[in-house]
């Protein structure tokens, strides 16, 4: 599913934050979103899911505009988000965290052994399956992080957007998690928008880099030039 977005605008209350922000993230395609800290990263994750208002522009998912959506909706619509720190149920064991999410998505009319199925996300990250009957709050962090990553590619969403997925890990780990996370958009035609500090290890599996600075747009290219471009001057 196409991500379309043009010029939008959006921050806290009267605190403008982002502001002319456009791109697209094609079916199948992974953008990397990158920037310093307080570049407005994670303003336009939230401002795409519908947890900030915009103050201008518009969002689209394969030509169909969402930005007046409500959160659920954008959700049923496909979107998913994976936020910094660890989105699980700290009091359900890790086989109700998984459940609970894969129930959620039948509700909205999702086929349960569609896209990515329980038993896949359990060969992905053994140590879940391993681990399925103990609370997910008594998990270690990377664990913990592994089991978001799970429930937020669980099912059949369109689009994903990660919040510094790999807080945690250990990095073979991350190669290897990024390297699943290219395969499943690919096989699922799904979009995906990275915030990612391992940049190094982000731009092997992304397709597009869009590198904020002040909540503006500074730098925006495909990966293979990216590659042979000095993006450091923009951190």
């Amino acid at each position: 599913m196409t991500l379309t977005v043009k010029n939008i605008g959006s921050g806290y209350g009267d605190r403008g934050i982002i502001d002319e922000i456009s791109f697209t993230v094609p079916s199948g395609t992974i953008m990397a979103l990158f920037g310093h800290n307080g570049a407005g990263k994670s303003t336009t994750l939230r401002a795409l899911l519908g947890l900030l208002p915009l103050s201008q522009g518009s969002i689209s998912l394969d030509e169909h505009r969402i930005d007046k959506l409500s959160v659920s909706d954008r959700i049923e619509k496909g979107l998913r988000l994976l936020p910094e720190g660890r989105g699980v149920f700290p009091d359900l064991t890790v086989a109700e965290n998984l459940s609970v999410v894969a129930a959620a998505n039948c509700k909205k009319g999702t086929d349960r052994t569609a896209g990515t199925t329980i038993e896949k996300v359990y060969s992905l990250f053994p140590v879940l399956a391993d681990k399925r009957n103990l609370q997910a709050g008594n998990m270690s962090g990377g664990q913990q992080q592994m089991l978001a990553f799970g429930l937020a590619i669980l099912g059949s969403p369109r689009c994903v957007l990660l919040e510094e997925p790999s807080v945690g890990l250990q990095p073979d780990l991350v190669e290897e998690l990024f390297g699943y996370f290219r395969v499943i958009c690919r096989e699922h035609d799904m979009s995906a928008i990275l915030i990612e500090h391992r940049i190094t290890s982000a731009l092997k599996i992304v397709d597009d880099v869009l590198i904020l600075n002040n909540g503006r747009v500074v730098y925006h290219d495909n990966v293979e030039a990216t590659r042979n471009h000095d993006i450091w001057q923009y951190f």
